[in-house]
């Protein structure tokens, strides 16, 4: 009896053992599922839910268009244009003859042509005239500035009449739009195109003022 007791309990520490065995060899350990549960927990970040956005109204304007057909700009470059050709002009004839007019005086001066006083009264005429065309490149420089502040204006112009037309259409933007190189916007639905509509108004505000 005690044989077939130790027997049987022989037979039980067997299974137990090989139970044991199969569990620790086929399972994960506690590290490998602490590996496998941050694993899980990187695959999936938490995600905050989407702010709740409404619908945007975009539309475009094309800023070429604008530039070929906004009058006060139209104005504002025939009037530099003229401008800086007349200041050039004054520039090229009055330096070329005071060029060749000191050229002259330097060979009378080094010939013994002229008195100690003709040559200190022609050099203030020459200093004198030399100022004079300082003057004509002065302004010249602040013709620059001038186009610059006109400019400016223009640009003030347009986005002011834009605020005044969004108070009916309600866009959310009103975008500009080039074919240049350096544009932005690489592609531009037509009908989102709002420039004749701005183009138009911009003018007709531009001749009001004109007139008055």
């Amino acid at each position: 009896m005690n044989q077939t007791f130790y027997r049987i309990l022989n037979i039980i520490l067997v299974i137990a053992v090989t139970i044991l065995y199969f569990l620790h060899f086929s399972g994960p350990s506690g590290a490998e599922l602490a590996v496998a549960t941050d694993s899980k927990a990187l695959e999936k970040p938490i995600v905050k839910a989407p702010t709740d956005i409404k619908a945007s109204k975009i539309v475009f304007v094309n800023l070429d268009v604008l530039s070929e057909g906004y009058q006060f700009l139209k104005d504002v470059s025939a009037s530099a244009q003229a401008e800086q050709n007349s200041l050039q002009t004054q520039y090229q004839t009055k330096g070329q003859k005071l060029q060749e007019d000191y050229m002259a005086f330097e060979q009378k001066a080094s010939g013994g042509l002229l008195s100690d006083n003709q040559i200190q009264g022609e050099q203030e005429k020459f200093a004198k005239r030399k100022e004079e065309l300082d003057q004509l490149q002065m302004k010249s420089e602040a013709l620059g500035e001038k186009i610059q502040a006109r400019t400016e204006e223009a640009r003030k112009n347009l986005t002011n009449y834009i605020n005044e037309y969004n108070k009916a259409g309600n866009y959310s933007y009103v975008l500009t739009y080039s074919e240049g190189p350096l544009s932005p916007v690489l592609l531009a639905d037509p009908n989102l195109d709002i420039t004749a509509d701005i183009l138009d108004g911009i003018n007709a505000q531009y001749s009001a003022k004109k007139k008055k």
